[in-house]
Formats: C-alpha cells, structure tokens, sequence
C-alpha cells in the first residue's frame, strides 16, 4: 500500500509541475515540443508501476515541523521585529531633532517579547555624535517628548 501511495503523491506531483512548466512555454513550435516533452515525462510517471519502475519519494513531513527550525524562525523573527522597532524609534528621533539641527546616529530599545507577542520596553537609549552630546540635556527632552517615554542619550562611537 505504500508503493501506492508513493506513486498516487509522484503523479500528482508530476501533473502540478508539468502543468506550471506548459504555462512557460511560448506558442511557436518551440513550445509545442516542450509540452510535448513534458506530456512524454507525465506518461512516464503514470505507466511507472507498468514499465517496472523502482522509485523512492521522500516528501517532507509537514504536519510536524523541526522543532530546531521552529526556533530558529522564531528566535529570526524576534530579531528582526527587535530591529525594526529600533529603526522605527530611530527615523522618530531624527524627524524631532532635524528641527534642531541635530541627528540621532542609532537608537536600542531594551525590548522583551512574550510568548503572546506583547513587547515589554525597558531602557532606551539614543546614541549621538560627541557635537551633539554636549546638548545632551535638550536631546534627552526632545526624545522622551516624541517617544513618550524615558530615555538615556549616550555618545556613539565609531568602531572602524
């Protein structure tokens, strides 16, 4: 019954493959060979059991995914949320300061993610070139007003 099973997954295999592959084909003559290529090698697929063909499909299970992968899609996800948030911070520091004349260089959020996808915030911090930390005072104020929360400005140095 497995040997069934395997052949009933590579036929419908072979028709969704060979019908995704006919619709490439252009309407010359080229075209008409390769659909007829293609018919030929579904034909083949389906007269298989008949003509003695030995074949082994592994198809994935997808019912059950890896837990590893899992994790690290996971663990790939929250990184990328974590980054967006600080660039979305960044861009709204920069649009209040630019009016001051002053840029933001990075913004990093302390940020937890639940298991519910709730994001907790602790410190943030606004990084600075050293000109503009000399008005530390005002940045901090003109951050936490558009932020609307808490933050701490450092110097940010260039590591090169």
């Amino acid at each position: 019954m497995d040997g069934f099973r395997q052949w009933a997954a590579a036929v419908c295999a072979a028709a969704i493959v060979c019908t995704l592959l006919q619709r490439l084909f252009p309407d010359n003559s080229l075209g008409r060979q390769g659909r007829l290529l293609l018919s030929c090698l579904f034909m083949c697929v389906l007269l298989s059991p008949a003509l003695g063909g030995e074949f082994s499909i592994a198809l994935p299970n997808l019912t059950q995914p890896d837990a590893a992968n899992a994790a690290a899609l996971e663990a790939r996800m929250r990184g990328q949320l974590v980054q967006q948030v600080n660039e979305t911070m960044l861009d709204m520091v920069n649009q209040a300061l630019a009016g001051y004349g002053w840029e933001a260089k990075k913004v990093v959020a302390d940020m937890d993610i639940g298991e519910d996808g709730s994001i907790s915030m602790g410190q943030i911090v606004v990084y600075v070139d050293e000109n503009t930390a000399r008005r530390a005072t005002a940045v901090k104020q003109v951050a936490e007003k558009r932020l609307g929360t808490a933050v701490t400005v450092a110097v940010w140095e260039e590591h090169g």
